[in-house]
Parts: structure tokens; sequence; C-alpha cells
């Protein structure tokens, strides 16, 4: 703050400059004058030790009057002076080591299918190639349409099993959510939802001796199945994960359906039709 300099008005009287008081100067006789010597205290006697003391030195000052004189020792001491300061309660204690991290075990690996051709590099399945295996999108889109079917087989991830022919069905049928067979004839083709694949386990496609088995996908390929001995052309489907596989199956020349049932471990489970209950 600055220094006020100007000088005071006196022909204002009601007007008066605050002057900040200042301390009263210490008298330069007091400052000089030397202290009076405080009387020695009177020594206090020492404790009586009662037990083996180890450590450092034992002529520690003598404590004050106003202080309360020290317990006697009743057992082993051990370390340095008992005139020691305790240590500063700024010190911080000793961090305890960090315990060594270990990782997790890593998760098992998923074993990969066994290489195979896809639906890209495959015209017709035969004997020297008789397996294809769709890629996720084309075993999850559209319909797969098998052309020259006269019987199919399927059964469910519940274990369902029903047969569809010309003549009829036999077990079980599976309907999707949207009320649509799952598995069925369509205009003489055999159709399957693949929208609801994940519903279907394995299925069957069996055709007429001397003519092949088509399959058409969604994107536009397709390839055929056709048995070089002239027997009827079987292509089984099996579901692993999200892919499906094809496989042409060998087979005698002449098998009948309930025969070639037993032999792929199909039994049709017992449809049960269902029945409002009876009012009264």
């Amino acid at each position: 703050m600055p220094l006020n300099t100007s000088p005071v008005r006196r022909d204002i009287d009601y007007l008066r400059r605050r002057v900040k008081p200042r301390p009263a100067p210490v008298a330069q006789a007091e400052m000089n004058a030397p202290a009076a010597a405080a009387p020695a205290a009177p020594t206090a006697p020492a404790a009586s030790s009662t037990g083996l003391t180890l450590g450092g030195s034992q002529s520690a000052a003598p404590a004050s009057p106003s202080a309360p004189p020290a317990a006697p020792s009743t057992g082993l001491t051990l370390g340095g002076s008992p005139s020691a300061a305790p240590a500063s309660p700024s010190a911080a204690p000793a961090s305890p080591s960090t315990p060594p991290t270990t990782r997790p075990a890593a998760a098992p690996s998923t074993p990969q299918p066994f290489p195979a051709p896809t639906a890209e590099e495959v015209r017709v399945l035969d004997d020297e190639t008789p397996l294809v295996r769709l890629d996720p999108r084309q075993s999850a889109i559209g319909s797969l349409i098998v052309g020259g079917a006269t019987a199919i087989v399927w059964e469910t991830v519940e274990l369902v099993t029903g047969v569809a022919t010309a003549d009829g069905v036999d077990g079980t049928p599976v309907t999707t959510p949207g009320n649509r067979p799952l598995l069925g004839f369509d205009g003489g083709d055999a159709i399957l939802a693949l929208r609801h694949v994940h519903l279907l386990r394995r299925a069957l496609f069996v055709g007429t001796p001397g003519h092949p088995l088509t399959v058409q996908l969604f994107d536009g390929e397709s390839f055929a199945a056709a048995d070089e001995t002239g027997a009827a052309p079987v292509v089984s489907l099996l579901r692993i994960g999200s892919r499906l596989e094809l496989r042409l199956e060998p087979l005698p020349a002449e098998i009948p359906l309930q025969t070639l049932l037993q032999q792929f471990g199909f039994e049709p489970t017992p449809y049960v039709v269902a029945r409002e209950p009876r009012r009264r």
C-alpha cells in the first residue's frame, strides 16, 4: 500500500487522517540486560532397573521436575538409548512387496474342422469328392432347395424325427415360429428353411435310381449328387456349429426306405394331435 505523504489539513476540524499506531520502542537497556540465570533443576534419582538392558548409553539428561518419573523397567530391553526420540510420524511405512501377477489360464481352443471342399469348388458329388461344406452365410440365408428327391428324413435338436414322401408324412412334422414346415416338399422339390436351421440336427435326401439330386443355394451356387452304380442317390445333411455339410452316402442299389432309416438310426417319432380340452 503506498504511503500517504499529504499534510494534515488544519482548516477542516471534522476531517482527520487516520495514522496507523506504531508499537512503542523497546528500551535499549532492557535489550542489553543479561538474562537472569535460571536456577538449576533438581536432579531426579535414576529409576532402578530390575532387568537386563541392552543397547545405547544410560547417561541421558535428567527429566524436568514437571515430567512424571519414568516407570521402572521390569524386563528385557533391547534397542538404543531410552532417551532416543521416537520415529518421525511423517516417515511412511515400507510398502509390502507386490505379489507376482499370474496370468489366467488360456481358454481351450475350439477344434477346427478338417479341410473340405466348398460349394464353389464342387460341381458333382461322387466317389472321389463325396463331401461339400457350406460357409456360415450359405448355411443360414434363404432356402436349401434339393431337386429330384422322393423322400426326406429329419431329426431336430430335440430328437424329434419325421419322414416325408409323396404319399404323406410319417412321424412328427416340425414347424417354424412362422407356422411353416422346417423341411418339406413344395412343387416337387425338398426345401429346407435355413433361417431356422438351428432347429435341425441332421437330415437325409433320397433320390430316384439313375437320376441325380441337385442342390441350389441362395447365392446361385449349385451342385449335383449322382451314384455311379445306378443306385438311388442318398445325400446326408449334418449341421456342425454354424456350417452345413452334405455327403453322398454309398448304398446298395436296392434298399427299402425302412431299412435305410434303420441303418442311419432314424426312428419316426409318433405324432400326437393336440386337442382342446372338452368344456362342459
